[in-house]
């Protein structure tokens, strides 16, 4: 499976590669800027840097660096790039890893609670709560997540940084939320002898158990909560680079934090912006750009400019018909438009698993190769260029062309309030599948109206029925 090409660094990403000094770098970006390919390459010359000093100063010990990813898939691929960047020598001792991976790691795999469970607990002490249970669910991650168990009394009064207007949640919600599902569920843990994943962060902010590491990276750290955050910061080097990778227009989680609540000082030179996006097409961008045009916005949040772009290319379809026929015309369009020896090909799908077996089973027929990447923990070797995946997991990707098929109700629920906070996390997620193509974007619904669809430009796309 194909990834990145090496890069020549551009006149924007130059001045972020070079600054080497210790301290903390934000780097800003819409999808397709180069965030990820600058924060390697800031890292291979901070290695370096780093490798120097302790040669200098007589350090003893290798320079310890861990790059944190979002998920599996985009760990496999980052440490495909970093393999042709990094020499891990014996002065480089280099830890790419999801934040849950490395906890686990570091704590020596301790009792975890299964999601399945959790959420089952969480639901019956939720009971009573006028409000859906999946917001509920997410609601309890992002309050856990964001407030050390001695500050949880915070979420009273702070602004619910991250999350939606609607539904609306008043102090006396609140105070049932606290109440009546996370203290309960804590004590439930706690006698049950069990963690879960926020467990693992407050483990790791309060005590120090790997590292320290002279050298971090996060990618999409906007989809780090604020205990993860802390930490990461917990187990720094006295002397250390920290950089983030951040873009907030492309958050799928419930998270939502302040740097200064992290104990993070941010300072204006510290942060860096790339502008340009050299990515998409622009078709694509102008394409993607009404689907999270409106979305609460803050200051790490970066709106795509087609402006920026560089290339033009085809414009992007919208198939509407049965799932045989969205099947039938992405075969036909990869036979007659795409050279899988150069090229790469996603199909995406909200909740992947059952919903590709259909599709896997016309491309065996036809002889298409292909893989699924979907929460894989390496990055594929073989020659096929065609991946399956989730959009969650293809999130840091890219792909010469992208398929984004079989979206309904039962994949994408309609039935919203304009601003309630799950809609805007599935605008940004269609959002965000859309901006990993380089090239070509297609994607296919159920004829009729489909919600949303219509947050799409009219006259950035064509229609065709299959």
């Amino acid at each position: 499976m194909r990834t990145l090409p090496d890069v020549t660094p551009t006149p924007e990403q130059l001045p972020i590669i070079s600054r080497n000094r210790p301290g903390i770098e934000i780097i800003r970006g819409a999808a397709g800027s180069g965030k990820t390919t600058t924060a390697l390459l800031r890292l291979q010359a901070l290695t370096s840097s780093f490798v120097s000093r302790k040669r200098r100063e007589s350090i003893e010990g290798p320079v310890r660096v861990l790059v944190v990813t979002y998920n599996r898939t985009l760990r496999g691929y980052i440490s495909k790039l970093a393999e042709r960047q990094i020499a891990t020598t014996g002065d480089v001792e280099l830890k790419i890893s999801t934040f849950g991976r490395w906890a686990m790691t570091a704590l020596r795999s301790p009792t975890m609670i299964e999601n399945a469970r959790r959420e089952r607990i969480i639901q019956n002490y939720a009971r009573g709560i006028n409000l859906p249970s999946y917001f509920l669910l997410d609601e309890v991650e992002y309050v856990m997540g964001r407030f050390m168990p001695d500050d949880l009394e915070l979420y009273l009064t702070v602004r619910r940084d991250g999350r939606g207007t609607s539904p609306r949640v008043e102090r006396s919600i609140r105070e049932s939320i606290l109440n009546q599902i996370i203290h309960p569920y804590l004590e439930w843990k706690m006698r049950e002898g069990l963690m879960d994943w926020n467990d693992l962060a407050v483990a790791l902010a309060q005590e120090t158990y790997a590292g320290p590491y002279d050298i971090v990276i996060t990618d999409e750290t906007q989809d780090l909560s604020a205990n993860q955050i802390r930490a990461i910061r917990n187990h720094l080097a006295p002397q250390h680079s920290l950089t983030f990778v951040i873009d907030t227009a492309q958050r799928i989680y419930a998270r939502g934090f302040t740097w200064t609540e992290t104990g993070i000082t941010v300072r204006p030179e510290n942060i860096k912006q790339l502008t340009r996006n050299y990515r998409n097409t622009v078709e694509i961008a102008r394409f993607a750009i009404p689907l999270i045009r409106g979305i609460p916005a803050d200051d790490d949040f970066t709106v795509p400019d087609f402006t920026k772009c560089d290339r033009h290319g085809p414009t992007p379809k919208i198939l509407k018909g049965r799932f045989r026929g969205q099947t039938d015309f992405v075969i036909r369009y990869i036979r007659d438009n795409v050279d899988l020896e150069t090229e790469s090909v996603a199909i995406l799908h909200p909740l992947g698993g059952g919903w590709f077996s259909y599709i896997k089973s016309r491309f065996d027929e036809t002889g298409l190769e292909y893989v699924d990447i979907s929460r894989e923990d390496e990055w594929p070797d073989g020659d096929e260029n065609i991946a399956f995946s989730t959009l969650s997991s293809s999130k840091g990707l890219e792909f010469d062309h992208v398929f984004i098929l079989g979206l309904d109700a039962q994949a994408m629920p309609n039935d919203m309030d304009e601003d309630y906070e799950q809609l805007v996390k599935l605008r940004r997620l269609l959002g965000m599948g859309i901006g990993r193509a380089r090239g070509s974007i297609i994607i296919g619904c159920k004829a009729g109206a489909y919600r949303l669809l219509t947050y799409l430009d009219r006259d950035t796309f064509d229609e065709v029925n299959v």
